[in-house]
């Protein structure tokens, strides 16, 4: 938790006086609002006292009311109450931008109580005027003044989303900002028609870009990528782990805070022309030629979001190693919408399904003529006759920050069991994964599918997105081969929409959160991984059959600024010029942690008594890792840069001597898409022809991930750039990956 400076120490005390201030500016007018209008109807008073009694009385009273302005008021005292208790915990390191918001807030307020007074005081002046152009054309003048407040809210939206996270706004070409205002004023204008000309729609519209501009703040601030369509999708899941991130503003989001707030209070002073009739339902006020504009505005918003490719017509192109530069260089509401408009699976030039079937068939026939060997024949005896239960352990965020040379020159080198210890692995090495920072359901659904992001469209979530009833897994290709499939992750079964997930991907059970113990250790995060590893022992242990298990583990989640790692686990290290060091030594302390657990973890499985095979990976680094690869390695072209802040660590063991192989720690680097493949292969699994065609494939294009692909030569580069054999094995698997998942989805 970061305290405020000196400088702002007064900031809690200014917030309460304001939030106290404007409750009570609220209370005063009201009553004194009340005293001035009922004493003009006094006489009306009396006369429903005499006619209805008391209620006759209380309905005149609340007649006399202006409910709906005071109404008006309740968003600002509350956010301004919002403000002031995170202010007063320390979750501010700004500066004066909260003065200029309490007093922009305040006087908001004031304008929207005394609306009203003001309209009633400029009709009556127009209509003393002796003017004939004024009197002849209120109504016009009412209409501009109207397109002139949706238009100022829509500028006002643009800049709350942009601000709290876009520190390069100044630089935004100006066409990218209009198109982002034009999307946003097609929004607002529907919503005022669908309030019935009321600015209720458009105040909603106001507070909404704040929200998304202050969300896209924390998201890049935690996860260093920017808000995608997926998101919205696993917004439950970010509400589950919130819990271990802490929100601190600074002054730009007070900014865009101040910015909404004055589109609020213009939206307050959307009116009708002329007011209701009191005698006709409200469903009927002015609803027919409302609703019928708010349909024609709402259909020009689809139009310009769904009809032109941004690519080609605003020059929108998306880097997606690179989102949150993306973000910033065409504006939050473009960037977001062309990536939408590609999350659709595209079906193939050319493709047809028997022609799909034809290369899978072919590619698995040259996977097998280069592993016809007596070798893989007597793993595939083995496995038949053994069939081991196969554990896969998907640890999160673990990754060996030693590839950053800034990081390795302070005197860190990695997690040392799975680098060092496991000297008896079947293979090892480095894991290519298609997420950083988070979307850890991306590197489990690659593994479990063998599907690579890198075909599936950039910023998706299948888990949240797709249905994955008919999609090719390992938990079915297990249970084929008489295996039982069980799942488990100690967390809520929701997060990542795992309860339907991995129904959907062939699992028997999935033990969640509630099938742990309440009392459970924890660390950092959540459960420590060595409680998963004991339901694990305990699920092989009471078995009498095979099972694949996967285990997917909580404790590394981020954020690393929580500040509750134990003092006797905590690291040292010091890194100069990138990052911070408390932050950076709460990751590699838990990583320690995790590491020590997989060491205790696998002597239990020497000893178990059972022929048992472990996969163990991370998901993908932490979001930390970018500002280490900028400082160690400045200038580098991407996508190469940013590959290396895409790489975990994997290792395949057995506890018993596989046939055919030497198990010796064989390193080999490999794409997570390719992991459960590799696996099935190195334990004389039978594989699927997909499988062998993946594998075959390796020879000409290495690695495939959402970054684009690997050359032969080690080499990073984006899809569209691929020529020659590695264009034409793209094109074949992209074929195979639409037959095998865009089909089926």
């Amino acid at each position: 938790m970061i305290v405020n400076d000196p400088g702002t120490s007064s900031l809690p005390t200014n917030l309460s006086a304001t939030v106290f201030s404007g409750v009570l500016l609220v209370v005063a007018y009201s009553v004194a609002d009340v005293l001035v209008r009922t004493n003009r109807k006094r006489r009306l008073m009396g006369e429903a006292a005499r006619h209805d009694g008391q209620a006759g009385y209380v309905r005149t009273l609340l007649s006399v009311l202006e409910l709906s302005v005071v109404a008006w008021t309740v968003v600002p005292i509350a956010l301004l109450a919002t403000l002031q208790a995170m202010v007063s915990q320390g979750l501010f390191t700004g500066g004066n931008s909260v003065d200029r918001l309490s007093a922009v807030t305040f006087a908001g307020i004031a304008l929207l109580l005394v609306r009203n007074r003001l309209a009633g005081l400029v009709s009556d002046w127009a209509l003393r005027m002796d003017a004939r152009f004024l009197r002849s054309n209120l109504r016009a003048l009412h209409a501009a003044a109207t397109v002139v407040i949706l238009v100022a809210i829509s500028i006002l939206g643009a800049l709350a989303i942009e601000v709290p996270s876009n520190n390069a706004i100044k630089s935004l070409p100006a066409r990218y900002f209009l198109l982002e205002v034009a999307i946003i004023l097609l929004v607002v204008v529907t919503a005022y028609f669908l309030s019935l000309g009321h600015g209720a729609g458009p105040a909603v519209v106001a507070v909404s870009c704040l929200v998304i501009g202050v969300a896209e703040y924390f998201v890049i601030l935690f996860r260093n990528s920017a808000i995608t369509f997926s998101d919205l999708h696993a917004l439950g899941t970010a509400a589950e782990v919130s819990s271990g991130y802490t929100f601190t503003l600074t002054d730009d989001v007070m900014v865009a805070t101040t910015y909404s707030m004055v589109a609020y209070v213009l939206a307050g002073y959307l009116v009708p022309w002329a007011p209701a009739r009191r005698d006709v339902p409200w469903w009927r006020r002015r609803s027919t030629k409302n609703l019928t504009a708010a349909a024609v505005a709402c259909a020009a918003t689809l139009a310009l979001v769904l009809v032109p490719n941004y690519r080609t017509a605003f020059g929108v192109n998306i880097s997606y190693w690179d989102s949150v530069g993306s973000y910033k260089q065409y504006g939050f509401l473009p960037s977001f919408v062309m990536g939408v408009r590609e999350a659709q699976i595209r079906r193939p030039v050319n493709y047809s399904e028997s022609r799909a079937k034809r290369l899978e068939k072919s590619y698995a026939a040259k996977f097998d003529a280069q592993n016809n060997t007596d070798a893989r024949k007597a793993a595939e005896q083995q496995f038949a006759q053994v069939k081991p239960t196969v554990i896969a352990v998907m640890n999160e965020t673990f990754s060996d920050m030693s590839v950053f040379e800034d990081i390795r020159a302070a005197g860190y080198d990695g997690p040392q069991y799975l680098k060092h210890g496991l000297t008896d692995s079947l293979q090892q090495g480095a894991l290519d994964v298609s997420v950083r920072g988070g979307g850890t359901c991306n590197s489990e659904f690659e593994f479990l599918t063998g599907i690579s992001m890198g075909f599936v469209p950039a910023n998706v979530f299948p888990y949240q997105t797709y249905s994955l009833g008919r999609v090719h897994s390992l938990a079915r290709q297990f249970k084929a081969l008489g295996y039982h499939t069980v799942a488990l992750h100690p967390n809520l079964g929701t997060n990542w929409n795992r309860n339907m997930a991995y129904r959907e991907l062939g699992f028997d059970r999935f033990l969640d959160i509630g099938s742990f113990p309440a009392d459970a250790p924890t660390l950092h995060a959540g459960v420590r991984d060595s409680v998963t590893y004991d339901k694990v022992i305990d699920l092989v242990e009471k078995s009498d059959g095979p099972q694949f298990i996967l285990d997917v583990t909580m404790q590394n989640h981020g954020g690393y600024n929580l500040r509750n790692t134990p003092a006797d686990i905590l690291t040292g290290y010091n890194v100069d010029g990138a990052g911070n060091n408390d932050d950076l030594n709460e990751y590699l302390s838990v990583i320690g942690a995790s590491d020590e657990d997989l060491r205790a973890f696998v002597e239990r499985l020497r000893a178990i008594g059972k022929p048992v095979v472990l996969v163990f990976f991370g998901d993908h680094q932490p979001g930390i890792s970018p500002a280490y690869n900028d400082a160690s390695y400045p200038g580098e072209e991407e996508p190469g840069h940013s590959a290396r802040t895409y790489q975990t660590r994997y290792v395949i063991w057995a506890n018993y001597d596989v046939a055919g192989r030497d198990q010796l720690a064989t390193d080999a680097t490999v794409c997570a898409s390719n992991l459960g493949a590799t696996l099935m292969n190195a334990i004389g699994a039978p594989l699927s022809r997909y499988q062998k065609a993946e594998l075959f494939s390796t020879t000409v294009v290495p690695q495939i991930s959402s970054l684009g692909y690997q050359a032969p030569d080690g080499t990073w580069h984006a899809m569209p750039d691929a020529q020659g054999d590695q264009e034409r094995d793209l094109a074949d698997l992209r074929t195979m990956f639409y037959y095998e998942f865009g089909s089926r989805v």
